[in-house]
């Protein structure tokens, strides 16, 4: 089983402490491997997002240039996907993924959890929450609950309509703004 890492790297590398614990915790449970750190697997390239592909060893290391995208149309998926642990293999989460749209909004167990490519955060007003159960818990994520900006709760589909704004987050795009009407029940 394989495992992967995508990380930014604006002027040094971003979110490292947190890409650094997930990934040992997997290499830990799937593997029983010591901590290693990743900044002895990367090189510093300004504005690069990096790949690491991993499993007991880190297999190899890539580097892309940032492309922009831009999010508008949501569509509302449900599945009961697993999707725990940062696998290469992203078949079966990409296989979710709805023509005309530019991404989902998946919700397993009646709550609301991730796109395929981000966590979520909703803004009610004065707080942003983001969903206790996510499929994964991203780098981002973790950083934006600790230090105080986020909060966890549950959130379900028809709580949608209580939420003036949200946004997706992950290491690459970082915080990323949405109008909530852009989403399709």
């Amino acid at each position: 089983m394989k495992f992967i890492e995508t990380l930014l790297i604006s002027n040094k590398v971003e979110n490292l402490l947190y890409h650094n614990i997930r990934m040992n915790t997997t290499r830990a449970l799937f593997f029983g491997k010591e901590p290693i750190d990743l900044k002895d697997f990367i090189e510093i390239r300004e504005n690069k997002r990096v790949r690491v592909l991993y499993d007991e060893n880190i297999l190899k290391v890539e580097y892309f240039d940032l492309k922009p995208r831009e999010f508008k149309r949501f569509k509302i998926v449900y599945s009961d996907i697993d999707y725990e642990y940062k696998y290469e293999d992203r078949e079966k989460l990409n296989s979710l993924k709805v023509d005309g749209y530019d991404e989902i909004i998946i919700v397993k167990n009646g709550f609301i959890t991730d796109t395929t490519i981000s966590n979520l955060a909703f803004f009610d007003g004065s707080e942003w929450y983001t969903p206790k159960t996510p499929l994964l818990k991203g780098t981002k994520r973790a950083e934006l609950l600790e230090n105080g900006f986020l909060k966890e709760k549950d959130i379900k589909v028809e709580e949608l309509k209580n939420y003036k704004k949200f946004a997706m987050l992950n290491a690459i795009i970082g915080f990323y703004e949405v109008e909530a009407g852009r989403v399709e029940f």
